[in-house]
């Protein structure tokens, strides 16, 4: 199965020109640019040991990243050149494409300042709340797990101990080995390949769904993990590769967000948020919050044993992620603010309109793209995008 969108060389006289205009640009930012990819360290591993070693011997340190940043000057203007652009247009569908390419203009410029002091104000402006009440509910929540996460381990029976594979394990039942039956059962167009650097489990890209090595796994964070990727993350993405308008496959503002918001929710419906990744979740949202209050990784890292109980290992991961990007001192992407404010929101939407859900799976689609992506899911127009709405 093509992974790469169905538009032409040349414009066809069905799609307007600004929009293969659109689509061309906008799909190589999205292929050039790889936010998650740029602000993972190059020494994550050895950096991740080095900082656990001075944890465990009493020690707090700073984390000596390094990043291989790229230079998207000239792709940063024609970006907002074509936002602006785009922008003039009175089609919604032309709303959408420069709502992403404003949104692509600061990924790209979040690419280009990777281990800068920089990077912090950027990430706050791509990854922001959409309201202090969202902000404050989310807060409320990650304390709650946090809390319940803590109370279920710490009574958890010692004598119930549960076999953990490797990640990266070629044994049946390890992640890389479920992560590959699983895509080759649904015929999916995805490598799975085992990545070092990633602070995560797992993590989808465009062709690939990269699988963390050495992490020791339980059965049920192998099979949520699966579930989440393939369910969540590939299957999106391989329908959007099949619709004609790219935007499905270039993701729309906020999609990447919401889709995110959409694997908790799945999560939920299958049972996997149990105290442990409940308290997993907590932690990374506790942590970059504690971030944007000013704390540095040392201080946050501290919080979340001292304060929060999570074992050093697992600590040093969630900070990790929290400043990835950055230096250490300074904020880093923080990425990790949007998850529980999406899984609320996604969730309060899908109860009220549970038939969006097929809208939200057809690509890397927001909630606010739903009422001008919606028709062209749900009556599949053969000619995108739709006429113009009558007045």
């Amino acid at each position: 199965m093509n992974q790469r969108p169905a538009i032409r060389k040349s414009g066809p006289s069905d799609l307007p020109p600004w929009l293969v205009r659109a689509e061309r640009l906008l799909i190589e930012a999205v292929r050039s640019v790889r936010l998650l990819g740029s602000v993972v360290p190059r020494n994550a591993p050895q950096e991740r040991a080095r900082i656990l070693a001075a944890l465990e011997a009493g020690h707090t340190v700073s984390p000596r990243w390094t990043y291989a940043r790229t230079d998207h000057t000239l792709l940063r203007k024609a970006l907002a050149r074509a936002a602006a652009s785009l922008g003039a247009e009175s089609h919604p569908v032309a709303q959408l494409y420069a709502a992403r390419a404003r949104e692509l203009e600061i990924e790209a410029a979040l690419s280009s300042e990777a281990g800068t002091s920089v990077l912090g104000a950027l990430a706050r402006a791509r990854f922001r709340s959409l309201s202090p009440q969202a902000a404050g509910e989310a807060t409320i929540l990650a304390r709650k797990w946090i809390a319940e996460g803590h109370e279920a381990l710490a009574t958890a029976d010692p004598n119930d101990t549960e076999e953990l594979l490797a990640s990266d394990s070629t044994e049946p039942g390890s992640l890389f080995t479920r992560m590959r039956e699983e895509v080759g059962r649904l015929g999916l167009p995805f490598a799975v390949v085992v990545q070092p650097s990633l602070s995560a489990l797992a993590a989808t890209g465009e062709r690939h769904i990269l699988v963390a090595a050495g992490r020791m796994t339980r059965k049920e964070d192998v099979e949520r993990t699966v579930m989440h990727e393939v369910e969540a993350h590939a299957i999106p993405r391989t329908r959007a590769a099949q619709a004609r308008l790219a935007i499905f496959q270039i993701g729309t503002a906020r999609g990447i967000d919401d889709q995110e918001g959409l694997a908790l929710v799945l999560e939920e419906r299958g049972n996997y948020l149990k105290p442990r990744r409940k308290r997993e979740l907590a932690a990374r949202h506790l942590a970059v919050e504690a971030m944007d209050g000013g704390a540095s990784f040392a201080d946050a890292l501290s919080a979340l044993v001292k304060e929060h109980g999570l074992p050093q290992g697992e600590a040093v991961l969630v900070a990790e992620r929290a400043f990835r990007g950055g230096d250490g001192t300074s904020p880093g992407l923080g990425r990790e603010r949007i998850y529980l404010e999406a899984f609320l929101r996604v969730g309060d939407h899908l109860a009220k309109k549970p038939t969006d859900e097929g809208i939200l799976t057809s690509g890397q689609v927001s909630l606010d793209a739903i009422p001008v992506l919606g028709p062209m899911v749900r009556k599949a127009r053969p000619t995108e995008p739709p006429p113009e709405p009558k007045a």
